[in-house]
Parts: structure tokens; sequence; C-alpha cells
């Protein structure tokens, strides 16, 4: 009677352990998954915030070259317009 007793008892006990264990087991993958899910998120954020850093850092580049070659341009047409300017104010100077 004792043993049959002791068999239901233990019974009972591996049932439960096996059910906590089953449920530790699930939280466990749980948490590893939204670890993982975590560090993939984060190395997609990552990864485009890099692609936007390249392209502006590219756009950048592109703006002061562009604004370089408007300043060469500028420079160019300002001594344009001073040798215009000496050679139109010279005949009035004359007449």
């Amino acid at each position: 009677m004792e043993t049959e007793q002791l068999l239901k008892t233990l019974k009972i006990v591996v049932i439960l352990a096996l059910i906590i264990g089953v449920i530790g087991a699930v939280f466990y993958l749980v948490y590893g998954f939204t670890l993982l899910w975590q560090a993939m998120a984060a190395g997609i954020i990552t990864g485009f915030l890099l692609i936007l850093v390249f392209i502006f850092l590219g756009l950048a580049i592109y703006l002061w070259l562009k604004l370089m070659m408007i300043r060469r341009e500028l420079g160019k047409c300002r001594e344009e317009l001073r040798k215009m300017a000496r050679t139109s104010t010279k005949p009035d100077d004359e007449s």
C-alpha cells in the first residue's frame, strides 16, 4: 500500500517537474528569441543608419565640390565684368 502511494506521489512529482521544465524551456526559448530578435533589429537599424551616413556624406562632398565650382565660376565672371567695366569706362573718359 505504501509503495503504491509512493509511486502515485512520485508520478505526480515527475509530471509536475516535467510541466515546470517545459514551461521553463518555453520561457528560455522565448527569452532567447527576443534577444536574437532585438540583436537583429539593432543590426538592421545600424545598417540603415550607416547607409544614411554614407549617403549624406556623399551628398555633402558633392555639394561642397559644386560650391567650389560655383565660386570659381563666380570669380571668372567677376574678373570678366571688371575687364568689361575698364574697357567701357576708357572710351567714355576719352570723349
